[in-house]
């Protein structure tokens, strides 16, 4: 038998649950349809930048992070290998002074937080079912999905509206036929959670050394995210059996003070390594459906947007149902400034890894001209404040391509 309700979210997690629980909050009835039984560790989505953390808190769901023991931090540090690591600590990048109000960046596991998003959505009324396959729908005016439950029997769902936030293989996308584009990757991200003593505790934190680009987040009490990120024609560079001991062996940069302790810690969770690619949408919607998070396409995860985007897509696609929007039309600025939001982060994220990890003959003057127009470049400022404050909020001259020639050209 048909159940009817106002949404349908097909996938539970960043952007589902979050969703969801707005959703509820403004009355709504929703069903959340979750293939997972439990979330596992994807090695991906684990820091909240602050504009990420600023559409967290008018989204309601920043105190169900907090609850969940995310740690703020309202610095960040790039070391390199030829900066004396007393230099970078005394020029910190400030990430809590990026937005009024908000105190900086926001790390808690992925699993965690999804945990605390699905269950801050049932208590808000939200249904979540976990365990579900086999998903079919049917878009239009009156759209409808089904599915199997984790016990086998039928879901039938007429709802108002189907969001698809089933992620980067989304059978709701497939199933409208809305089309990625994609820009090929510049870099491979291979990631792992350690555990010790002495790891970095204050402050999040880069780093560059040769041939690799690392990004560090801080999570529980003795507990570090570590990603490395080589060039593309390195991708097997942290396979087979021993990936594990070159990857802790590659991550003790001399630049950090804290090196050796990476190198001696504990890995706590899986190592993986994918493609630092971007995909986007030019309508991330179709008659009675839409699509959030990773669904309606992603960004390149070296410079850590993921998250922000997920939250910014779920708070658009919140309040154009707010304003009474239903029918495709409703969509339409979301899908209009999400075209231009992922085309900045694009933008910069190839700034990023043409000074990083591109192979090229000038790399190591490539590293260094990034260093010196962080220091000297109002447009490299720009390019920050876009990264941490949001992509809205760099100059256009910023996002534009002329830093990432300014560093070729090294």
């Amino acid at each position: 038998m048909r159940e009817a309700v106002d949404v349908a979210i097909v996938g539970g997690g960043i952007a589902g649950g979050a969703l969801a629980s707005a959703l509820a909050h403004d009355g709504l009835g929703v069903v959340v349809l979750e293939a997972s039984e439990r979330y596992e560790d994807r090695v991906r989505g684990e820091s909240l930048m602050p504009w990420g953390v600023a559409e967290a808190r008018g989204l309601g769901v920043e105190k169900l992070f907090l609850d969940a023991g995310a740690r703020v931090s309202a610095t960040w540090v790039h070391y390199d290998d030829d900066v004396p690591p007393d230099i970078s600590v005394a020029n910190p990048i400030p990430a809590g002074m990026m937005l009024p109000g908000i105190p900086g960046s926001l790390n808690l596991r992925h699993p965690e937080a999804c945990s605390a998003l699905r269950e801050g959505a049932q208590a808000a009324g939200v249904r979540f079912l976990t365990g579900v396959s086999d998903v079919t729908l049917q878009a239009g005016t009156r759209p409808t999905v089904t599915a199997v439950d984790h016990d086998g029997m039928p879901i039938e769902l007429g709802a108002r509206l189907i969001v698809g936030a089933d992620g980067r293989n989304s059978t709701v996308r497939r199933q409208v036929g809305i089309e990625l584009s994609r820009h090929e990757a510049t870099n491979m991200v291979g990631g792992v959670i350690l555990e010790g003593d002495g790891l970095c505790d204050d402050h999040d934190f880069l780093a560059s050394s040769d041939d690799l680009f690392m990004a560090s987040f801080r999570q529980h009490d003795r507990q570090l995210r570590v990603y490395l990120c080589p060039s593309v024609e390195q991708k097997g560079r942290f396979s087979g059996p021993d990936g594990i001991s070159r990857f802790l062996r590659e991550a003790n940069f001399k630049c950090l003070p804290f090196g050796e302790a990476i190198s001696n810690a504990t890995p706590i969770g899986p190592l993986a390594t994918y493609p630092g690619d971007d995909t986007w949408t030019t309508a991330p919607f179709a008659p009675g459906v839409v699509l959030v998070g990773d669904a309606a396409g992603w960004n390149n995860p070296i410079i850590g947007q993921g998250l922000s985007i997920a939250l910014r897509d779920v708070r658009m696609v919140r309040d154009a149902i707010r304003d009474g929007g239903w029918g495709t039309g409703a969509f339409e600025a979301y899908g209009l400034e999400r075209i231009e939001r992922m085309r900045r982060l694009r933008t910069a994220a190839m700034t990023m890894a043409a000074a990083m990890t591109d192979e090229a003959d000038n790399r190591p003057a490539r590293r260094a001209k990034f260093l010196e127009l962080q220091q000297t470049e109002p447009l490299m400022a720009g390019l920050m404040m876009g990264i941490y404050g949001g992509p809205e909020n760099a100059p256009p001259e910023a996002v534009d391509g002329r830093l990432q020639k300014m560093i070729e050209a090294a």
